[in-house]
């Protein structure tokens, strides 16, 4: 009875502490193309269940509408736009490709740019004394969106060393994000694609050397710009806060399957909601007049593809009068004209997923961000992707492999391979079946992203050090050559090498012996003359010389006796000769 007791008991004890109200500060300092709303509906959530937030946040519209018990809301601009400062030439404004090398380093620029439009913003300048007044309240948990790997505002907040902080992130699971954790880098560069590439999830030797370059170049990138940067702008150490637990926005209907860190909880779909509201009447009624249903268009960036692009979604229009389009106007600077299958809407993030979860939406077009791709999956609607920056070329590589909807590239961009795209995902059936299968293991999950969220922040308030294990201290310590083990493998290799080197040295040693052996074709043997032996010079004693003498004299007697014999051998054959000749 003791063993069951103690266990329930402890239970009881961790469900009361995790539903107990805490004081907890939400930073989110990001741009607004990385969607800093995303994130209001955990804190909505945290407010629900007795919890006071204080939310400091770069998001767009995103105060309350009334005020809220337990909500207090500091809104931050962010003007940064990398849309505008990387990919639209500064004379024409219209869309220019870039190399994904030099993404990477767009990237982290990103983080610099959007953390000095931040801090450098006059709005900061006259709160700075309300917020820091604000800041010195003694929280039991700190939130922080760190997608682009790093928090700004974090200099703001004197004693977050001593505080859990929960990081959420908008994109996947990056080198920089596992760093924060402490954990062990489980991504894999031959095997995991860049978050930034558009590689195939099958690499083949180019794709896995290009990957390879990409997640190598980080951390010379981090190390010789982003740091010494960042000293102009915010203290390095607090502007990558050591985290506890990191929310991230993946699901593998999506991303690539990987092994993900102890303290990485995956929360895909954090912002789309779980129940719909209904249409305005003017746009149900809309909807209702077309048999081949509506196609939804969100394409912030579409009138800068080298003055077509309107006229391409104009023409697309025309094409299909028995569709209709609700085109979505908002980021648009030239309104298009209007068609009698076409409305034009000015549309928020809400009304977005009340648009796509109408069962007549046949198709989605957007640029690939995440948020409108998990939302498309979440209510089975194949997709028409226009990548342009970043992420979004990874986004758009993994909707083909998944087949939840066709990919127009922006150099191949036009009127007819638009309007051949949205043919495409209308009338093929594989796009549905494929949508239908990732919804269903998208939407089947043991708790809604937002529970889980939920339930892993007021844990981590209960019970602060629980995560603390999670950590990876000593591997982050390793040098690079211990961490990739290559200095156990140079052990073998220098073993393997003798080998080869012992190798060669005895085919050669065959092959020339051989060679000095071989016979001519005239059948002499190929072989070197000897040759001669010099000469030794002796030194002569004079023991020798008398020898020598008297050997000299022997010599003498015998060359004279051998003359004699052959005179008389001579004087007999005369005799015999001239008898003959008688």
């Amino acid at each position: 009875m003791k063993t069951l007791f103690l266990p329930a008991l402890l239970v009881l004890l961790g469900t009361f502490c995790a539903t107990e109200a805490a004081n907890i500060l939400c930073l989110v300092s990001t741009a607004k193309h990385n969607n800093p709303g995303w994130s209001r509906p955990l804190f909505d959530a945290l407010v629900a269940n007795g919890h006071a937030v204080l939310v400091i946040s770069t998001a767009p519209n995103p105060e309350p509408k009334r005020q809220v018990d337990g909500l207090l809301y500091y809104h931050l601009p962010n003007e940064y736009d990398v849309m505008k400062k990387h990919f639209l030439r500064k004379d024409t404004r219209e869309y220019q490709q870039m190399v994904t090398l030099k993404q990477l380093l767009v990237w982290y620029e990103v983080l610099l740019g959007s953390c000095r439009s931040v801090l450098t913003s006059d709005t900061l300048s006259s709160k700075t004394p309300e917020l820091v007044a604000q800041l010195a309240v003694d929280f039991d948990l700190i939130i922080t969106d760190v997608t682009q790997g790093m928090e700004c505002l974090m200099d703001a907040v004197p004693m977050w060393r001593s505080k859990p902080v929960v990081g959420l992130s908008a994109g996947k699971l990056t080198p920089d994000l596992v760093s924060l954790l402490k954990a062990e880098n489980t991504i894999n560069a031959a095997r995991t694609p860049h978050h930034i590439s558009q590689v195939p999830k099958k690499m083949g030797f180019w794709n896995r050397l290009h990957n390879h370059i990409l997640y190598y170049a980080e951390p010379l990138i981090h190390f010789f710009i982003v740091r010494p940067a960042l000293n102009n702008l915010v203290t390095t150490e607090n502007a990558f806060p050591t985290l506890q637990l990191v929310l991230l926005n993946t699901h593998p209907t999506l991303d690539y399957v990987q092994n993900l860190p102890h303290g990485v909880i995956e929360v895909a779909g954090l912002h789309i909601k779980t129940e719909v509201n209904p249409l305005p009447t003017y746009i149900q009624k809309f909807t209702e007049k077309f048999i081949d249903g509506i196609v939804y268009i969100n394409m912030a960036y579409i009138e800068y593809m080298d003055g077509q692009g309107i006229q391409a979604v104009i023409k697309m229009i025309v094409d299909n009068p028995s569709c209709g389009f609700i085109w979505n106007v908002e980021e648009l600077e030239k309104m298009p004209p209007e068609k009698p299958n076409l409305l034009t809407l000015h549309v928020d993030q809400s009304l977005q997923q009340d648009i796509l979860a109408l069962p007549y939406v046949k198709g989605f077009l957007n640029h690939g961000d995440s948020f409108s791709l998990l939302e498309a999956v979440h209510h089975g609607v194949p997709v028409v992707v226009l990548p342009l920056k970043l992420e979004e070329f990874n986004n758009a590589q993994r909707v083909v492999e998944r087949h939840l909807g066709v990919v127009v590239q922006a150099k191949a961009f036009n009127h007819r391979s638009l309007t051949a795209a949205l043919r495409r995902i209308l009338d093929d059936e594989l796009f549905t079946s494929a949508l239908y299968h990732a919804q269903l293991k998208f939407r089947a999950r043991p708790q809604s992203p937002l529970e889980l969220a939920v339930w892993h922040v007021e844990q981590l308030i209960a019970e602060p050090r629980f995560f603390r294990d999670f950590a990876q201290t000593e591997a982050l310590a390793q040098n690079f050559f211990v961490a990739h083990s290559l200095d156990v493998l140079v052990v073998p290799l220098i073993m393997l090498l003798a080998v080869v080197i012992s190798v060669v040295r005895l085919i050669v040693v065959l092959f020339t012996g051989r060679g000095k052996d071989r016979p001519d074709p005239n059948g002499e043997m190929d072989c070197e003359a000897p040759k001669k032996r010099k000469k030794i010079k002796k030194i002569k004693s004079p023991a020798m010389n008398i020898k020598l003498n008297q050997s000299n004299d022997v010599k003498k007697d015998l060359n004279e006796e051998i003359v004699g014999e052959k005179h008389l051998l001579n004087e007999e054959e005369k005799p015999l000769e001239e008898k003959k000749d008688k």
